[in-house]
């Protein structure tokens, strides 16, 4: 692959201003527009500059390629995940560590209704091989903040590298949801409650059945 078209190429300017920051976020902000309405492999770079009303010489001070961007993308969407997960529950929501990984599905998949780029970047078929590299970057963010929720609400046993499993946990209920996505078009609920049962199956493989309220 020509430098041009990889990931992490960002061109650093540490002298930044607001008008960068804004032109920035305007590239964002304009490749999640045409992410709504269009295949991620149709998205060049031009059309991404062109959407956010930038130079294409201008934009590139700020990503190298249209993987970069998707890339960067990505990672504010991994923040939204993020969020999601930590909001509080309402009082009895919580009785059981399976409540809890139901929620964290049921939870993943409004931020991925409300948010049809994520399916694309995370779920989707023809996903880049550079974006799918960086989703697992982020999804080891994703299994931090779940560990934190979980240390929240439970008192946890010592387990070896946890997080490492609430990742597999996440790669697994995502394939099922990837699945749900190119057979039928979109996330169905019968896929969701496929997700729930392996994505606790393999979880049940570290924890007990019965844990610790906090």
């Amino acid at each position: 692959m020509a430098p041009k078209e990889t990931v992490g190429l960002r061109k650093k300017n540490t002298g930044i201003r607001k008008r960068g920051i804004e032109r920035r976020a305007q590239l964002l902000k304009a490749a999640y527009d045409l992410l709504c309405d269009q295949p991620v492999e149709e998205i060049t770079f031009i059309s991404i500059a062109l959407r956010a009303e930038i130079p294409e010489g201008s934009a590139y001070h700020f990503f190298s390629n249209k993987y970069d961007i998707f890339s960067a993308l990505a990672v504010e969407l991994t923040e939204v995940f993020i969020s999601a997960l930590k909001q509080p529950f309402k009082p009895g929501q919580i009785m059981c560590w399976e409540d809890l990984a139901d929620q964290f599905i049921d939870r993943g998949v409004r931020v991925y209704k409300k948010n049809p780029p994520a399916n694309k970047l995370f779920l989707g078929g023809k996903t880049p091989p550079e974006i799918k590299l960086q989703d697992r970057v982020n999804d080891q963010v994703v299994a931090e903040a779940m560990l934190e929720v979980f240390n929240t609400y439970f008192h946890l046993p010592d387990i070896p590298e946890f997080k490492k499993s609430l990742y597999f946990f996440i790669e697994i209920t995502d394939l099922m949801l990837s699945l749900s996505i190119r057979e039928h078009g979109n996330i169905t609920k019968p896929m969701i409650e496929e997700a729930k049962k392996a994505g606790k199956g393999y979880l049940a493989v570290y924890l007990p059945e019965e844990l610790q309220r906090k």
